[in-house]
């Protein structure tokens, strides 16, 4: 299967080659046409080195960005595993855990109860005083 291959042309120096192009089918003289058709030639060079250029500096850009998402969905998969490993643990471990803690508040609550029972109590047991009489 072929791939097609794309580049990013500067569009300036094809118009100037274009100009050129027309100006030579215009003119006449063969000396002229030399002159003309030389510098076609050696801006035709430039521009096929500016696209070379360019062209191997977004392959290295294309290169270093699939690198960097490549080491990033490496990450992503070690943390996704290492949550789904813990999460494992936390079901197994959560009966367990959930038992333990229903077991504390309970004895949390009796204590609570009994601290309130105790302070009423105590409460329930003194005599009241009467209040001093308004003079």
């Amino acid at each position: 299967m072929e791939e097609d291959e794309y580049e990013l042309v500067p569009m300036n120096p094809v118009r100037r080659l274009e100009k050129r192009v027309d100006k030579i089918e215009r003119s006449g003289g063969s000396e002229e046409l030399m002159k003309d058709l030389m510098e076609i030639v050696k801006t035709n060079q430039q521009i096929v080195d500016e696209i070379v250029k360019s062209n191997s500096e977004m392959v290295d850009r294309v290169n270093s960005t699939i690198q960097s998402v490549s080491a990033l969905t490496a990450r992503l998969d070690d943390f996704m595993a290492r949550v789904e490993i813990e999460g494992e643990e936390v079901k197994e471990e959560s009966p367990q855990l959930e038992r333990k803690m229903d077991e504390r508040l309970a004895k949390l609550e009796k204590r609570v109860n009994a601290i309130l029972m105790s302070a009423m109590s105590k409460k329930m047991a003194r005599p009241r005083m009467p209040a001093a009489p308004i003079v």
